[in-house]
């Protein structure tokens, strides 16, 4: 088996380095009412409905202006690092190959190599496609937070098997039958399929 691992949301925690970058640079795009919780501020899939400025404003904060900070010295998320050296011994054992799958823009993908070597995480292969693109790489099973990524998954490739959804705050609108909480019960799905 082939398996895809995206990085923001599934490694990286992307909602607390934007959350972050915003707080700091932008304190007036912070919305007063917000209540955070434990993991993810960023509650809606349309990130601009968390913040009071647009879509294009965010964009120019985590494309450029804060890419560094966002996605080279990013957060990981809790438990990421430990439950992905976890499904990398299991891989090798069961001669599955484990590929990242990520949709970054192309001034900005050396930050995402950097962080992941600096976390040990020495993909063999890392490919770089579109969010809506993903579908198209040749993997069995792609572990992804996106809801718009699930959707193309399963108009793409005529259904949802092979999909594995993170469970977030922003995706619970998904009936998944290959939804996960931990990146290593990644292993319970594929070894029962």
């Amino acid at each position: 088996m082939k398996i895809g691992i995206d990085v923001d949301g599934i490694l990286r925690d992307f909602c607390d380095g934007l959350t972050t970058a915003v707080k700091k640079y932008y304190p007036e795009y912070i919305k007063e009412t917000e209540i955070p919780d434990e993991w993810c501020k960023i509650k809606d899939w349309h990130l601009e409905n968390n913040f009071n400025c647009t879509k294009e404003d965010l964009q120019q904060i985590y494309w450029y202006d804060h890419a560094e900070t966002i996605m080279g010295k990013g957060k990981p998320i809790k438990g990421s690092i430990e439950k992905m050296k976890i499904l990398s011994e299991w891989a090798e054992e069961n001669g599955h190959d484990l590929v990242c799958v990520t949709s970054q823009k192309p001034h900005a993908r050396h930050y995402t190599l950097s962080w992941l070597g600096n976390h040990g995480l020495n993909f063999d292969t890392v490919y770089f496609r579109k969010g809506r693109q993903k579908w198209k790489v040749d993997v069995d099973y792609l572990v992804d937070d996106s809801p718009s990524n699930w959707d193309a998954w399963v108009k793409g490739r005529g259904m949802e098997h092979g999909f594995i959804l993170m469970d977030r705050v922003y995706n619970k609108h998904i009936k998944s039958n290959y939804r996960i909480n931990k990146l290593d019960e990644v292993m319970g799905i594929i070894d029962a399929n």
